[in-house]
């Protein structure tokens, strides 16, 4: 089945909505600042200093985790339904042809007190604690047996292209709402990040910035999408995911195999001209791990990519911004395309998750 994007929506420290994000994140805009809740020791002064991040000010100071994921959530469905001029809660028409697809962080972590390891976890506690809570303050007459959560980090964004594919070819569904929210800044989160050395710091040059968004976008079929004639409508042109199981936390050196796998589908998928020589979204953050998987991808890839590709990196502006980054990436891709500023008519977005699940996809305009 051949499905689109027809509305994006977005929330971050440069932007209360998709498209001043996306704009401030072109201009190199930053806004990031010292976390005054939160210090390391500066080994060589042995002196504590704030953590560097960019939160969401104005929006989730006092909430920690899924408060925070609930407020970050809310204002970017508020602002995908604006930006796509889709129907209110009373079309119930609409709705009821609608899924749910929430990503979120790797439940199997000990960033929230359970133990690590790679084995699915049981999603009922998070549909409890922020899925029920979420479609209670959107009141949007979704059908229940169409929500669910992907709990599989930054990649899980991709991952929900098929997962809405197979729905819409199952249930009936004519379209599916993907959000992903999550916060690096809030206390806990931060604890379990310098636990794993994984935050900048004088200590640790090579480490994340933490940051803090929520994006989304609606997946809808062609033919809804003719029927309705959308303000806005991208093409998925191509898209793969696949598993590393060479991942961060394997403590294995990553060859970038998963990655360039699924980069090689997308671009096949795409059937483009080889080599690449369009824009790339990543969500490289400066930690090294991310860097080197990217590294022997690129080297593997060497003759479908071009050597002077224009790279896109959403973490200069925003931080690490965790199991939204990947979501982030479609949004920033959509609109250079929109926008005419990403060089060629196709661009592509990737993303990898610590545990290892990895995506590449590739998005054209349509119409």
């Amino acid at each position: 089945m051949d499905i689109v994007i027809t509305s994006l929506g977005m929330v971050s420290s440069v932007g209360r909505g998709v498209v001043a994000t996306c704009a401030a994140i072109r201009a190199g805009i930053a806004c990031a600042q010292p976390l005054t809740y939160f210090e390391v020791l500066d080994e060589a002064s042995q002196e504590m200093e704030f953590i560097t991040g960019h939160p969401v000010r104005g929006l989730t100071e006092g909430f920690t985790i899924i408060g925070r994921w609930l407020r970050l959530a809310r204002a970017c469905v508020s602002d995908l339904l604006h930006q796509g001029a889709l129907p209110d809660a009373t079309h119930a028409s609409f709705w009821r042809l609608t899924g749910l697809l929430v990503v979120t962080p790797y439940l199997n972590d000990d960033r929230f007190g359970g133990d690590a390891g790679d084995a699915p976890a049981s999603k009922e506690l998070v549909q409890l604690a922020y899925l029920q809570p979420l479609l209670e303050a959107l009141r949007l007459p979704i059908e229940e047996r169409n929500v669910d959560v992907l709990c599989q980090g930054p990649a899980g964004a991709i991952h929900s292209i098929h997962e809405a594919r197979r729905w819409m070819e199952t249930r009936g569904l004519e379209r599916v709402l993907v959000i992903a929210a999550d916060s690096y800044c809030d206390p806990l989160t931060l604890e379990w990040l310098a636990w794993y050395r994984r935050l900048k710091t004088p200590e640790n040059p090579c480490g994340l910035m933490p940051g803090e968004a929520a994006a989304g976008f609606l997946l809808e079929s062609s033919a809804s999408a003719r029927r309705r004639q959308p303000s806005m409508c991208f093409g998925i042109a191509g898209s793969a995911v696949r598993f590393e199981q060479s991942h961060f936390f394997s403590q294995k050196p990553n060859a970038g195999v998963a990655l360039t796998e699924a980069l090689d589908e997308a671009l096949l998928g795409a059937e483009l001209k080889v080599p690449f020589a369009g824009s790339i979204v990543s969500d490289l953050n400066g930690e090294n791990w991310r860097a080197n998987e990217w590294g022997y991808a690129r080297l593997r890839m060497e003759r479908r990519l071009a050597d002077r590709f224009h790279q896109v990196l959403p973490a200069l502006s925003l931080g690490d911004t965790g199991a939204a980054s990947g979501a982030g990436g479609v949004c920033v891709a959509a609109r250079a395309l929109a926008r005419g500023y990403s060089r060629g008519e196709h661009i592509l977005v990737v993303s990898s998750s610590e545990r290892g699940h990895v995506g590449a996809m590739c998005l054209t305009m349509k119409g």
